[in-house]
């Protein structure tokens, strides 16, 4: 479903990403880890064209992502942020709201239901007009995590969804972001939650310096580790 080739991103002289070929098929859980400013986030911005690559590809099926087809393909794929980016002066519902209704997908009566819906599924219904200031921060990130479902996207990309969260309101993320998955949501998360990468990932991949490392199932990557640093890595995380 995304394919990248060659794919490099440099600011001013600093490599962030340094060729990565990468492709994900559909129904995979690719769970991206490594240690921190080493390009994992970055390299999901520019799969979303938040980033412009310095050179090289992204792919979405056969379609090669450009700026000129991006809001299109978006619609497609999902992105979660570490830092939730709801609209702090629209209420819960109506950040949900804005993004179908502006591009014409659902009426507004459509767009209700579907959100009522969805805040029914994460326990938030009585929330609903409510400003996002007024709710945990647990509580965004399962609006935010909605709020991406909204636009029923076939690629879900989260940049380390619990980062920005206390201990005690990870669990509740980690809860929805299992229930999705469930749905068959294909997905790429980039996070430091290593049992919950082995837990839900088809796939590891380890990235440092910009470099993918290594990559594999979960089983065989945290059991028999190839590379020195996936070695030095896991023995400090695990």
């Amino acid at each position: 479903m995304i394919k990248t080739r060659n794919l490099k991103k440099s600011f001013d002289t600093v490599k962030v990403i340094n060729n990565i070929n990468f492709e994900l098929k559909p129904g995979e859980c690719v769970a991206v880890i490594g240690p921190s400013g080493s390009g994992k986030s970055t390299f999901l911005r520019l799969i979303n064209r938040l980033e412009t690559p310095t050179s090289g590809e992204v792919y979405y099926g056969s379609q090669l992502i450009t700026d000129k087809n991006i809001r299109l393909i978006r619609r497609k794929i999902g992105m979660v942020f570490q830092h939730f980016n709801l609209i702090n002066n629209l209420t819960v519902l109506e950040n949900l709201t804005l993004a179908p209704t502006s591009l014409r997908l659902l009426s507004d009566k459509a767009a209700e239901e579907k959100a009522f819906s969805l805040l029914r599924r994460i326990g938030l219904y009585n929330k609903r007009d409510s400003y996002p200031s007024s709710l945990s921060g647990g509580q965004q990130q399962r609006v935010a995590i909605i709020r991406a479902l909204m636009l029923d996207p076939e690629v879900l990309l989260f940049d380390e969804p619990t980062s920005a969260l206390d201990p005690e309101m990870i669990g509740e993320v980690l809860d929805l972001i299992r229930d999705v998955l469930k749905d068959g949501m294909t997905a790429i998360i980039v996070t430091h939650e290593i049992n919950f990468a082995k837990e839900v990932a088809s796939r590891i991949v380890f990235i440092d310096n910009g470099r993918i490392v290594e990559e594999g199932t979960p089983n065989k990557f945290f059991t028999h580790p190839e590379s020195p640093r996936v070695k030095d890595f896991l023995s400090k995380v695990l």
